[in-house]
């Protein structure tokens, strides 16, 4: 016998059967929540791919050849006639903006992690939510509630004890130190803008601007890398080992995955929107596990623990302007 069964039974009074009410689900919240998560969990699964990728080609072509693959599977997605772009009447700066940030980023936290170290960094990297949420404040005028602001720094310590107890220290310098904060605060930034640009423009038409610039400016600094050989640039691609992983990262890491998490950008606070950005932490540790047999401590498990409850409390309560 079921709990709903038994919860009837015992509910039976002068010939009625009192039946449970269940709160109804909010799916304008939900939705954006369940996409956030898709995006953020597919994020984690990236770095199997490119670290796969990464042992055919330079970090700059495998960044190049993912990011023009992304762009044009959104232009096949155009051709379709479901998929619409129209940038005809609106504000693009904003825009514009978005779509440099991304690449920023990814040279700011290469290199920075290239003059610290994997700790260091870690801990640096987890402090965007923070952050996120001080320029929330500062310029959307979007204030977190007290549950969120206290709960949001959970994720942070979980993933501080995850990279402690996952890497070994090395090396700080000052100039790796700088970068890792043009990190933090591009990452932050790059919340702001998205929600102020959602006001205008789609989860799509935010994301093909991303993958044109980002492709534009990750292939300038591949063929750079290469002394503009042509040859040595377009030789991974005749190799399986690379043109997979990297058509799976193309497809799912920079098209779906941005798709998602912009649409929840649109829907959600930055708050909340920075907080699901530890969940990638936790993934990407849990696919190292999985498929890559690399080891788990019981910090890092610990560490998981705490993001995840710090996630779920935060996302229990909203912002009255969300």
């Amino acid at each position: 016998m079921n709990i709903l069964n038994l919860h009837a039974l015992n509910s039976f009074s002068g010939g009625a059967i009192s039946v449970p009410k269940f709160p109804a689900v909010d799916s304008k919240r939900a939705l954006p929540i369940l996409a956030v998560c898709a995006g953020q969990t597919i994020w984690g699964f990236s770095y199997i791919f490119t670290k796969i990728a990464m042992t055919c080609a330079s970090p700059d072509v495998l960044l190049s050849i993912r990011f023009i693959l992304a762009f044009l599977l959104m232009n096949l997605m155009c051709l379709t006639g479901k998929y619409k772009i129209s940038f005809k009447g609106k504000k693009i700066k904003s825009l514009l903006i978005l779509g440099i940030m991304e690449p920023l980023y990814f040279y700011f936290e290469s290199y920075g992690i290239l003059y610290t170290n994997a700790t260091f960094s870690g801990v640096i990297i987890a402090v965007v939510p923070v952050v996120s949420i001080l320029l929330a404040v500062l310029f959307l005028k979007e204030y977190p509630t007290k549950r969120q602001t206290l709960f949001c720094l959970l994720p942070i310590v979980g993933v501080i004890i995850i990279t402690i107890s996952s890497s070994a220290l090395g090396i700080v310098s000052p100039i790796g130190v700088f970068l890792l904060l043009c990190t933090c605060l591009t990452s932050a930034a790059y919340k702001i803008v998205n929600r102020k640009s959602a006001e205008e423009f789609s989860a799509f038409e935010r994301t093909y601007i991303v993958l044109l610039v980002s492709s534009v400016v990750f292939t300038i600094s591949a063929l750079k890398s290469v002394n503009g050989n042509i040859h040595e640039y377009i030789m991974p691609v005749f190799n399986p080992q690379f043109i997979i992983p990297v058509a799976i990262l193309s497809i799912f890491c920079s098209v779906m995955a941005n798709v998602f998490v912009n649409y929840a950008a649109g829907k959600l606070s930055v708050a909340a929107l920075a907080t699901f950005g530890t969940l990638t932490t936790v993934w990407s540790m849990f696919a190292g596990v999985v498929f890559l047999g690399e080891p788990i401590t019981v910090m890092s498990f610990l560490g998981s623990v705490i993001i995840l409850i710090g996630i779920w409390q935060v996302t229990k309560s909203k912002p009255a302007n969300e």
